[in-house]
């Protein structure tokens, strides 16, 4: 066992020594994300205690140490934990001078593997430069020999397919592997049962598709190829029928700053995007997608682990090494031409997805489903020269999101078409923030907004205004006369009388009770049915309106 630590600026224990140290090496918030997989598998051990250190050694430098203060981690600075002997030190990159640590050191992944290219002390900046061509990182020795030595004690690898190119590129590392299958994916699999349960968070009804667009960083990504793909998702996806979800790489927003990421998208989480948080929820947005739209990035790969269909919107086959699984899904998945419709390449790929597609690519994210925490453990024990606990390492489920943990989520806005067929009115709806950020037409289409659009210029283009504002008859009325009063241009209002209940009235006076729980909708039926020459006081006493894939019937009078 190594020595204790004696400086005078070393933590003290204030119960007992521990008969294990071990050092977490963060390299950015998204090696710390993968580290805190690995450190759960000691939990529970009184006899280890975990210090985290940062290198600082990433350019994506932003709430690194947030991150570390919030989930209450104990920290020592790298220039400390240099001169100090650990029993293990565990790190998910290999920024970092890791080769200076009195450590037996295991190195896992930050995401699916190894697949991308990227030389070493090349400084990786999301808004100038891509990863370009190079070694495989994590494969090549400029990553795994310091010195003329390997550095990792242990390399951890998920498959033997990447222990076939760990050998190609650098032998002298064979000997170091592991493969110990992926802690990851393995929480998410253990989801998957509970489907049901993560997605409420994201707003996906049962018969809704949700849709995750994913985008890793740098200018040949998703984003970066296509910075308006979701906008223009969101314009052409019936908001009635879809959810749309992003997920960014943590390097996006830590090299721009969330500010800048939010400002970007600002239009969009008006608009009814979900917004992960670059922390957690990205696992929680897969296990709840019907589709993944994405890149070369890990998260891309995992949604087809996990039996979904996936289209690339971007893919630069000479950024990953082409043997690896990620660049033969690159090869094998179709992809989504920007520029065209749509919603039509979207629906057929949720049609036509087979998740045997993909069974030969997608075995290799790991060999051992399910069993990764047993094998990392003792792995992580042999090296440390400690008994395992007799308890199995427990494999905690990706934690479901609750709605508030996400940005955006509702539309407040929509240009929506009504179409009657068989005395069955058809609403089509489009979130109007994307639809018109370009300065696009409304094509025929009406526009309803809610009252609490922050929007002015919607509000003031409104054809449609609704509300929930319950109170008196007298101040239903007032509502209404103040709206119109607010928006001449507005021909129907909508306003929530009761639980329920809801009064519609048009600009010359007419007013309709109906009752719907969907006030919306029925103001929109109201405009429909108007716009085809009828008056307010022809209309039915029961309406059926469907906003596929849900179907209303209201009641009016």
């Amino acid at each position: 066992m190594a020595a204790r630590p004696d400086r005078a600026d070393a933590p003290r224990w204030t119960t007992r020594t521990p008969e294990r140290l071990v050092l977490a090496v963060v390299h950015n918030v998204t090696s710390l994300t993968r580290l805190l997989d690995a450190v759960q598998i000691l939990e529970a051990d009184p006899r280890i205690q975990v210090v985290f250190t940062w290198t600082r050694s990433s350019p994506f430098t932003h709430d690194v140490e947030e991150f570390l203060g919030d989930i209450g981690a104990l920290t020592a600075p790298w220039d400390q934990v240099v001169s100090m002997d650990f029993d293990l030190a565990l790190s998910a990159s290999y920024g970092g001078d890791l080769h200076l640590l009195k450590a037996p050191l295991m190195v896992l992944s930050h995401g699916m593997g190894y697949n991308k290219k990227l030389a070493r002390f090349q400084i990786p900046d999301s808004r100038f430069q891509t990863p370009g061509a190079g070694p495989v990182f994590g494969l090549a020795p400029e990553w795994l020999i310091a010195d003329g030595r390997v550095v990792p004690a242990s390399i951890v690898l998920s498959h033997p397919e990447q222990l076939d190119r760990l050998v190609r590129d650098c032998p002298e590392a064979g000997p170091a592997a592991v493969v110990a299958g992926d802690p990851c994916l393995d929480r998410m699999l253990a989801a998957l049962p509970y489907r049901d349960r993560y997605r409420p968070a994201f707003g996906a009804e049962p018969r809704q598709t949700h849709v995750v667009v994913s985008s890793t960083w740098g200018p040949r990504s998703l984003l970066g190829e296509h910075p308006d793909l979701i906008a223009d998702l969101l314009a052409e996806l019936p908001m009635d029928r879809f959810r749309v979800t992003a997920v960014l790489h943590p390097n996006i927003w830590h090299g721009h700053g969330p500010w800048q990421v939010r400002a970007w998208l600002a239009h969009c989480l008006r608009a009814g995007l979900n917004l992960v948080p670059p922390r957690e929820g990205w696992r929680a947005a897969l296990v709840a997608a019907d589709l993944v739209i994405g890149d070369h990035g890990s998260v891309t790969f995992y949604g087809a682990a996990l039996g979904r269909p996936v289209l690339t919107a971007a893919f630069p086959h000479e950024d990953v090494d082409p043997a690896s699984p990620v660049a033969r899904l690159g090869r094998a998945a179709p992809a989504l031409t920007p520029g065209r419709p749509l919603e039509p390449q979207v629906t057929r790929a949720v049609a036509e997805h087979d998740p045997a597609r993909y069974a030969g690519i997608v075995g290799c994210a790991t060999a051992v489903p399910g069993g990764s925490g047993r094998l990392l453990r003792t792995e992580m024990y042999r090296l440390m020269r400690l008994g395992e606990p007799a308890a199995p390492p427990a494999v905690l489920r990706v934690p479901p999101l609750d709605r508030g943990d996400l940005e955006g989520g509702r539309a407040t806005a929509a240009l929506t078409t009504v179409e009657w067929r068989d005395g069955v009115a058809v609403v089509t709806r489009v979130p109007a923030p994307t639809a018109l950020h370009r300065g696009g037409a409304a094509d025929g289409r009406h526009l309803a907004v809610d009252d609490t659009e922050l929007e002015e210029r919607l509000l003031g283009l409104a054809d449609v205004v609704y509300g929930l504002h319950p109170g008196s008859e007298a101040s239903t009325k007032e509502w209404l006369a103040r709206t119109f009063d607010r928006h001449p241009g507005c021909h129907v209002a909508a306003v929530e009388e009761s639980p329920g209940i809801c009064v519609i009235g048009t600009n010359d006076g007419d007013m309709v009770r109906c009752r719907a729980e969907r006030p919306e909708l029925a103001a929109s039926l109201v405009y429909g049915w108007l716009e085809t020459g009828r008056r307010l006081a022809e209309i039915p006493a029961e309406c059926t309106v469907e906003a596929r894939p849900t179907s209303h019937s209201f009641r009016f009078g």
